[in-house]
């Protein structure tokens, strides 16, 4: 199957991997599985950083190379298209960064691993990947 990891999602995986649903974890680890990562979110956590609202370990760069590596992940660049499909969404979803995952997987038939209930007013195929709250 192909994923798309979700920011918050990914980055539970390397640092908070106890709020991950057991599900989330299996598809994550399935070797057999395609994991994808958007250039959106390497966008989003850079802003956060240089906010202050996510402090790093190490240099961006080397931080987000690193573990897409060590998980395997492939990077999932931003189209025209994908632009497009995000504009043309419901407005259920205010935020840029995840109208374009949703957009994303939208385009490239991808299920998102998310944590976030707004992704489920959408079409779109998502894995619930909280551990402590129930789906709704």
């Amino acid at each position: 199957m192909k994923f798309l990891l979700d920011t918050q999602c990914w980055l539970w995986w390397f640092s908070q991997p106890e709020k991950l649903s057991a599900q989330a974890i299996e598809q994550i680890a399935d070797e057999t599985n395609e994991l994808w990562f958007s250039v959106a979110s390497v966008w989003e956590i850079g802003i956060k950083v240089a906010i202050g609202k996510l402090p790093l370990a190490e240099q961006i760069d080397n931080y987000i190379f690193a573990r897409m590596t060590l998980l395997g992940a492939k990077s999932l660049e931003i189209t025209a298209s994908h632009a497009l499909r995000a504009a043309a969404l419901p407005l259920h979803h205010r935020d840029p960064f995840d109208r374009m995952l949703i957009a994303q997987a939208q385009n490239e038939a991808m299920t998102l691993i998310s944590a976030d209930l707004m992704f489920k007013q959408y079409e779109v195929s998502v894995l619930w990947a909280a551990s402590k709250n129930k789906e709704v």
